[in-house]
């Protein structure tokens, strides 16, 4: 190109024209071609790694359904809460009075007043093996008590529990929540003003299959609702909640759903990843 505009135009400053024009042209094709391969290079990596992904997340897919098949069978349900409810237990071990429906507190006199809402619930296992499960601010019945009279059934105190459930067996737990009435009476002041009730009780249920590699279960166990009523026309007034049509009360119990947990290595503290799948933008082939 260079040679043909030189014999042309038989001009130095043409040819030195025409010639950077073509080493411009020239780089500029040499930084297309360097540009796409290097794009492809980096299409080749990209499709490598999403590859990898894809294997490791089916890997840790085809793990997390073993330890499905072989984990524990476990019902965890809960029954209405009693109502009415009762009076604060006077000391260790003793047994609280049910209180009156439709009893009246008058603030702040009767604020203190300790009143315990309670639930009795049930852990069935449907599974193979024996299960070990830990209840954590529970109480569940006391064994060597019902050693005794079969009439009366003892509980333990709330707190930390261990029980060992073998194939087909029930075992019941109570949970509890004692506080003063004031905290109760806060929770329907909070209702009336549109906000969360402060006032609720969460217990939870945990059971463990045992194995390093394996998973643990878990239950949140919940004991909420607004057990007062103001007074109509009476300044600092509440009532027990009355509902005559129904007799139920106002208390919510519920078993929150379960959430489980994949373990590569309990003992060294190891859970199985989570691998995110590439994403495929819409539109692409």
């Amino acid at each position: 190109m260079v040679a043909g505009a030189a014999v042309v135009s038989r001009s130095e400053a043409t040819t030195a024209i025409v010639a950077a024009v073509a080493t411009a042209l020239i780089v500029a094709w040499q930084s297309l071609e360097t540009a796409r391969a290097a794009s492809a290079a980096e299409e080749g990596l990209r499709g490598a790694a999403d590859s990898l992904r894809v294997s490791q997340a089916l890997a840790i897919e085809a793990e997390r359904a073993r330890l499905d098949t072989e984990a524990p069978r476990l019902i965890v349900r809960i029954n209405e809460p009693e109502w009415p409810p009762r009076v604060g237990r006077q000391h260790l071990g003793s047994e609280p009075a049910q209180l009156p429906q439709g009893e009246i507190f008058r603030l702040p006199k009767d604020g203190a007043r300790r009143v315990t809402m309670r639930a009795d619930g049930f852990i069935r296992h449907e599974g193979g093996t024996t299960v070990r499960v830990s209840l954590h601010g529970m109480r569940v019945y006391d064994k060597a008590a019902m050693q005794g009279p079969a009439w009366e059934p003892r509980w333990t105190e709330p707190g930390y529990h261990e029980l060992d459930i073998p194939p087909d067996g029930v075992e019941q737990y109570r949970f509890e929540d004692e506080r003063p009435a004031s905290e109760w009476i806060a929770n329907t002041e909070a209702t009336e003003r549109g906000e969360a009730a402060p006032a609720a009780a969460v217990g939870v249920i945990e059971a463990n299959d045992g194995k390093d590699n394996g998973i643990i279960d878990t239950w949140e166990v919940e004991l909420a609702g607004c057990p007062f009523d103001p007074i109509s026309g009476e300044q600092g007034g509440w009532r027990l909640h009355r509902d005559l049509m129904t007799g139920r009360g106002p208390m919510m119990a519920q078993v929150r759903s379960r959430v489980r947990s994949y373990w590569r290595s309990k003992q060294r503290q190891q859970k199985l990843p989570e691998v995110d799948l590439p994403v495929t933008p819409p539109g692409a082939p």
